[in-house]
């Protein structure tokens, strides 16, 4: 179980005079304005920013993309992983303790507009779990925690929206893989029957964890996510499974995979966007969630620890061991261009991509649609080791 609670609350809160209390005619109080968020100020475009850390190290940085200032926050334990939703970064030290930042940028999706805001970046708490946390998810309404002895904590998003961490259900995975992504006010639970063993299937559950009967998927060790506007995906040892929401109804719909074992690396995508890439030692798999369709492209001898999708049909890139960029045309395999920057990490935006060399202290910013030129070396305070984009 979760052994501290933690609760905060915002200190400053942004007021309006659209949202006073009347004026002493007894007129009612405006509607506050769409898009208004509490404590937050709605931006024209998205404030990107890159959050890192030096691994082992107590300090999480903030690069501001646009300005290139920085700003750090403490952290309470030694960060070994990191992990972002879009706002929030979970930092972990590699065993049972996860600290909840609050990198104060982030990007809402309405599908047919967006909008972008800024608030005070802020830590938000740190919890302690039983066993060694193995997956986060945060996505919506909620973010979930699995650790190693099976256990998912479904926490509630919104609170810490807020500034407060608020437990909203624990599921028993019966497996060793505990995952739960939440998606379309769901969450979609990786389930098994024996504790020491990988789950092997996908069951809908709702966020008390109940489940909802919309759907039970077959999922062989499941190992890796990711939620595109064309609905989830959730990679399997020999194929994917996407699900998709319609009119408030769930479906899961298998995707077969042209190379199997379909590797166990981070979906790299676009954000709002409907293509992601995983890449794996076979080489790379570019998925298409409304077609419900994976594309193989052989890596030719290269070891390629990353990849990611710029969304446009027709590219995808990948990171390899050495640190160099590749760009390759989807349908022929084809390279495309190359950039060899000793990277170690790759992360992509609508315009840019991201990659973080520890030992030179630098972050490159890569235009993908100009034959991976390097449009600008940004410097860091500390050693990138542990990368992520927030606000995007």
């Amino acid at each position: 179980m979760i052994k501290r609670t933690l609760a905060a609350t915002l200190g400053v809160a942004l007021t309006m005079s659209a949202c006073g209390s009347g004026d002493a005619r007894g007129e009612e109080p405006a509607e506050p304005p769409h898009g208004y968020v509490a404590g937050a100020e709605e931006l024209p475009e998205a404030a990107s920013a890159i959050a890192y850390a030096a691994r082992g190290g107590q300090r999480l940085h903030l690069l501001d993309l646009a300005t290139e200032r920085q700003k750090q926050l403490d952290l309470s334990v030694p960060a070994r992983q990191l992990t972002d939703d879009g706002r929030f970064v979970y930092a972990g030290d590699g065993d049972r303790r996860l600290e909840i930042v609050d990198a104060g940028v982030w990007t809402v999706d309405h599908a047919d507009h967006v909008h972008f805001y800024r608030a005070p970046a802020r830590t938000i708490g740190t919890l302690t779990f039983d066993a060694a946390v193995v997956t986060v998810a945060g996505n919506a309404a909620h973010t979930t925690v699995g650790t190693a002895d099976g256990r998912i904590r479904v926490l509630d998003r919104r609170q810490l929206e807020t500034g407060t961490v608020a437990e909203v259900s624990r599921i028993d995975s019966r497996s060793s893989t505990p995952l739960a992504v939440p998606y379309a006010g769901n969450l979609i639970v990786a389930t098994g029957d024996d504790p020491a063993r990988p789950a092997h299937r996908l069951v809908a559950m709702g966020p008390d964890g109940r489940a909802t009967g919309a759907f039970e998927a077959p999922c062989e060790a499941p190992r890796g996510w990711v939620v595109l506007r064309g609905g989830a995906l959730i990679a399997c040892e020999d194929h994917l499974v996407r699900v998709k929401e319609d009119s408030g109804t769930l479906t899961a719909t298998a995707v077969p995979s042209p190379r199997k074992p379909v590797p166990g690396t981070a979906f790299g995508h676009r954000p709002r966007s409907n293509e992601a890439a995983l890449a794996g030692t076979g080489g790379i798999w570019s998925v298409n969630a409304p077609k419900a369709a994976v594309r193989h492209l052989a890596a030719n001898g290269r070891d390629l620890v990353a990849a990611a999708s710029p969304a446009d049909a027709a590219t995808v890139l990948a990171l390899d061991s050495a640190g160099t960029l590749i760009s390759y045309d989807l349908e022929s395999g084809k390279v495309l261009a190359e950039a060899p920057l000793k990277a170690t990490t790759l992360t992509l935006d609508v315009n840019r991509a991201y990659l973080a060399d520890p030992e030179q202290r630098v972050v490159h910013e890569v235009d993908y649609r100009d034959g991976l030129r390097t449009a600008r070396t940004l410097r860091t305070a500390d050693r990138p080791d542990l990368v992520v984009e927030v606000g995007r």
